[in-house]
């Protein structure tokens, strides 16, 4: 007899790995996780490329995982002026959580007031906050804004112990008349501040590791590692199981979409989910209409200013890596609070080049700072690749297409250059490299560098995005499931109807864990 798994879980990154985690915990339901990568069955087993890199963009010692079998090494399109940027997206149990800067910062209020606007009425931020609370351990504080039991540990680096440049940016964001907040995840925390981090002395507490790798020992959970699942099986409006690969079908009563939100688009519509026209034109049979599959591609905007490292602090680093205090703040004549956000971060010599740092020597140690757009207007979209639809899609973020982003990304990048002319630098700040001084005063010569430079900030969500069934472009409820097909639902970063201002993978978490909660009580 063909075993029928009550859950089919596709991805095991920061919502899936929640996700196969929680379900099991009844033993009477039958899970089938099902991973594109590696799983290890115990902590011991994980590389240190995964347990202690940090990773994207906060890793200053060469962003160990990304590049390697563990990444997809996705290639994208950021403009019409960058048309090959690195999209780095986890392909090992824990997903992304396994090789990402780890900045475990929340959505605020306002993100969820927007979800609720658009319908989503069961997404408050009162609501929300009990799945935060639930999945942390808060090792620094015991308030009711913040757990303590939960299976991701969080912490923040002491002032005490930041390092001198570290330090010079904390305290030059003062003079400059910002607030100081010891804790961003409070509801309306807003300033400097250390940044809290789910990397706990040296390691990485990714859901592979605070989830699923707890969760193997249970006989009603299987784990299928190194297999990629190709199409959903929809006939008649209702799921009807998986193919995989190599052609083994799975079957299952809900099959539930966790591969994040480049692979769970690209799944559905190479099973013929998505807009009719599109998908006959690259040769895909159509099953079912849902135009809003891949379009709604939401994330955050970054570029750095870069100057050359006046000495060398490589000495001076800590195993955990330089991004350790932010600034999140409103842009001057912003219509939404918490649009920005300033990081520094420091290059050393020798480690290979990367986006974040183009155009410098490698040979040369380098510090910068990082101008991040929260809640940009612009979206983008991803395609199948029609030369081939099973490989790496087309990925266009279609960044700064409206003069109301450009407009804050130069700001933000006019009050770090006056962050780090603040004399505290001067031990550090050697020449300015990125951009060029001249671009400075020619506002030309500014926007075309920043066209060419503007990168992600890891953060895409929002391409199977939750809304109302008479919203033409959602593609799932606000329990994540899919408009008009039995038996199949989308939880993860994807069905975010907007990118949240924050990181995404503390939300990506929450969805996890709300849902998983809905499952349960029948939603």
């Amino acid at each position: 007899m063909k075993k029928i798994f009550d859950y089919i879980i596709i991805g095991s990154g920061s919502s899936g790995g929640v996700l196969a985690s929680r379900l099991s915990e009844n033993s009477n339901n039958q899970v089938l996780l099902i991973e594109a990568g590696n799983t290890f069955e115990t902590v011991d087993e994980i590389p240190d490329v995964l347990k202690k890199g940090m990773a994207t963009g906060a890793d200053w010692s060469g962003n160990l995982a990304v590049g390697t079998q563990f990444d997809w090494k996705y290639k994208a399109i950021s403009n019409e002026e960058f048309k090959n940027m690195g999209v780095p997206r986890g392909k090992v149990i824990g997903g992304t959580s396994s090789i990402n800067g780890q900045v475990f910062i929340r959505a605020i209020p306002e993100d969820f007031e927007n979800w609720n606007r658009k319908g989503l009425d069961n997404w408050s931020y009162k609501e929300c906050l009990k799945y935060y609370i639930k999945l942390e351990n808060d090792l620094d504080f015991n308030n009711e804004f913040h757990g303590n039991e939960g299976p991701i540990p969080v912490r923040r680096h002491k002032i005490d112990t930041l390092l001198e440049d570290q330090l010079a940016f904390y305290e030059s964001v003062q003079e400059m008349g910002f607030p100081v907040t010891e804790d961003h995840n409070l509801p309306y925390s807003e300033g400097v501040g250390p940044l809290p981090l789910n990397n706990v002395n040296g390691m990485r507490w990714s859901t592979g590791i605070s989830y699923v790798i707890p969760a193997l020992h249970r006989d009603n959970l299987e784990v299928l590692s190194n297999t990629i699942c190709e199409k959903i099986i929809i006939d008649n409006g209702i799921q009807r199981g998986v193919i995989l690969k190599d052609g083994n079908v799975f079957e299952g009563n809900e099959i539930i979409l966790s591969a994040g939100a480049v692979e769970s688009p690209k799944l559905l519509l190479n099973s013929g989910v998505g807009d009719k026209d599109y998908l006959s034109d690259i040769g895909i049979n159509h099953v079912h209409q849902l135009p809003g599959v891949g379009l709604n591609l939401s994330d955050h905007p970054a570029i750095e200013l870069v100057w050359k490292s006046s000495e060398n602090l490589l000495d001076k680093l800590s195993d955990v890596g330089a991004q350790k205090v932010g600034l999140r703040y409103t842009s001057e004549n912003s219509e939404d609070r918490l649009d920005m956000i300033s990081v520094m971060r420091f290059k050393p010599a020798g480690i290979s080049n990367e986006e974040h740092f183009i155009g410098s020597d490698v040979r040369e140690s380098r510090i910068a700072i990082t101008t991040g757009l929260y809640l940009a207007k612009s979206h983008g979209r991803l395609y199948i690749n029609p030369e081939d639809p099973k490989g790496s899609p087309i990925i266009n973020y279609n960044y700064l297409n409206n003069d109301y982003d450009t407009e804050r990304i130069i700001n933000g990048i006019k009050l770090n250059y006056e962050i780090a002319r603040n004399s505290k630098f001067e031990p550090f700040r050697g020449d300015l490299i990125e951009p060029l001084p001249e671009a400075l005063e020619d506002e030309k010569l500014l926007r075309h560098w920043i066209n060419s430079k503007v990168h992600t900030m890891h953060h895409i969500s929002g391409t199977c995005k939750m809304g109302s069934e008479d919203d033409e472009n959602a593609v799932t409820n606000k329990h994540g499931k899919v408009h008009g097909i039995e038996g199949l639902r989308v939880v993860d970063c994807s069905i975010m109807p907007d990118c949240v201002r924050a990181n995404t993978n503390a939300t990506a978490i929450m969805m996890g864990e709300k849902i998983s909660d809905h499952i349960k009580f029948g939603d």
